[in-house]
């Protein structure tokens, strides 16, 4: 599974996904190509939909 964390270029809120998002019950271990459509950064709400807005982290 892909681990890799992304990075929102909109507040530079970075996504782990072996911690996951608690505040939209996405459970560790998922990763970011496998969150729901419904999903927005915690901390500027932008829309995971938004492409280009996220980008992979090292």
């Amino acid at each position: 599974m892909n681990m890799t964390k992304w990075q929102c270029l909109e507040c530079a809120y970075v996504y782990d996904p072996e911690k996951g998002d608690k505040t939209q019950n996405i459970p560790p271990g998922t990763p970011f190509e496998k969150l729901p459509k419904t999903w927005v950064c915690p901390e500027c709400k932008i829309s995971i939909q938004k492409k280009g807005l996220f980008v992979p982290r090292e």
